[in-house]
């Protein structure tokens, strides 16, 4: 099987080997990264290599030149698309120009997820097109923030292509709660729903076990998250990126607390691993790995891409796609975040034992609704339907915020891939 990485020059790369190199029995593997910096590509090819040892895995490099990517990309069974536009600091206005306007900030959702997008969609678009031509029948996974409005932009655009975005907080939620109440992840039947990085298990049991009733048994103080008394009253269990929906003004303060942002930190994070790649040993390389965590490896792509591979799996896949849930009240476009099986190469949603309680699907309505705008309007490289977009934000409600976002957003040079 043919993987190509595109933004494979990413220090986080190394870490997708580093669980590949570990098995004692792999399938043949032929990896591409294709990476914008040639020493930074050089560096963690290096690494790569030091953590696959003897592994079956066939490691080959490109640019993102034109003729250089089209040959990366031929032949290709899966594409891994993780590229970075617009650098730390894009993600560094992503993560604190929503402060000023009293909104939590990320690169993943409300504002700054969309500007990551509306910076970034131009240079995207060029490199799908390209994906389209080469390797139309390539699945692809889409890891490049924000998952569910890119994924919604390259279907609209794309409707051919089989793309999906995949998280992995879903499973390593499941295992959060099974270490808290001694239950096995892989044995719990489970009931999900959500939008990428917002979800909820509205039903967990293990051998006759409510997990739910358990979790809000243990804790009355309402410190810990999410609180008993959140999980009652959605009658689910929030993933953790929730608490920007639930505990805005606590995260709100976190944030503008901080010295130095999320994108500062990891941008000194890289360099450093980087100087390590070059030079370093196994070991040196294992510990600057374990500086910047990059959990969707193990607990996502990987299992996803060993079981496209012919790999059995015991764990479910979350993907961000349409039309694999029966519901009146989605469209079958509608982009939903839903466990999936795989068998034999064919996509298998988990079916739902009881629908979604009222609040947990009124939720994921006004998410889906805003991500299906904020995609149109991503693709138009609109500002009017940008704003639009924003006025039916969970988290927005004046028409003038959104106007005023709208005009910092907008005001954003557009850039290329890192």
């Amino acid at each position: 099987m043919k993987v190509v990485v595109l933004g494979g020059s990413s220090p986080s790369t190394p870490v997708l080997f580093r669980r590949l190199g570990a098995r004692s029995k792999m399938p043949h593997l032929e990896f591409c990264l294709v990476g914008r910096s040639h020493g930074h590509l050089v560096s963690v090819l290096r690494a790569v290599r030091t953590l696959v040892g003897k592994a079956p895995i066939l490691l080959q490099s490109s640019s993102f030149a034109p003729a250089e990517i089209v040959s990366a990309l031929r032949g290709a069974d899966l594409v891994l698309v993780q590229v970075r536009f617009g650098s730390y600091e894009g993600r560094n206005f992503d993560e604190t120009f929503p402060l000023r306007y009293g909104l939590c900030g990320d690169e993943s959702l409300g504002p700054g997820g969309l500007s990551a997008a509306w910076r970034a969609w131009p240079a995207m678009h060029n490199l799908l097109t390209t994906v389209a031509s080469v390797c139309p029948d390539a699945t692809i996974l889409m890891l490049s923030s924000p998952v569910g409005i890119f994924v919604g932009a390259a279907r609209h655009m794309f409707p051919a292509l089989r793309i999906y975005g995949i998280c992995e907080l879903p499973w390593t939620t499941l295992q959060d709660v099974s270490a808290l109440l001694n239950a096995d992840p892989t044995g719990i039947d489970f009931d999900y729903l959500g939008v990428n990085h917002v979800g909820w298990f509205y039903r967990m049991e293990f051998e006759g076990r409510d997990l739910l009733l358990e979790y809000e048994s243990q804790d009355s103080s309402g410190e810990r998250w999410p609180s008993s008394q959140l999980v009652a009253s959605c009658r689910g269990f929030p993933t953790k990126y929730l608490r920007l929906h639930y505990n805005q003004q606590q995260v709100l303060q976190e944030q503008r607390e901080r010295r130095v942002s999320r994108a500062e930190i990891l941008k000194e994070i890289s360099l450093e691993s980087y100087r390590v790649f070059r030079s370093g040993g196994e070991h040196a390389i294992l510990t600057t790995l374990e500086r910047r965590p990059a959990p969707w490896y193990d607990h996502a792509v990987v299992p996803f891409l060993l079981s496209l591979a012919g790999v059995p799996s015991t764990i479910p896949y979350f993907l961000t796609g349409p039309g694999w849930l029966t519901n009146a009240a989605f469209d079958s476009q509608d982009l939903l975040e839903l466990p999936i099986c795989i068998n034999l190469g064919k996509f298998r949603p988990k079916s739902c034992r009881k629908p979604p309680p009222s609040h947990i699907l009124d939720t994921v309505k006004a998410f889906v609704a805003y991500e299906r705008k904020a995609a149109r309007a991503v693709v138009e490289q609109d500002g009017r339907q940008m704003q639009n977009a924003l006025e039916i934000h969970p988290w927005i409600d004046k028409p003038e915020l959104a106007a005023a976002l709208t005009a910092q957003i907008t005001a954003q040079p557009q850039v290329g891939p890192n």
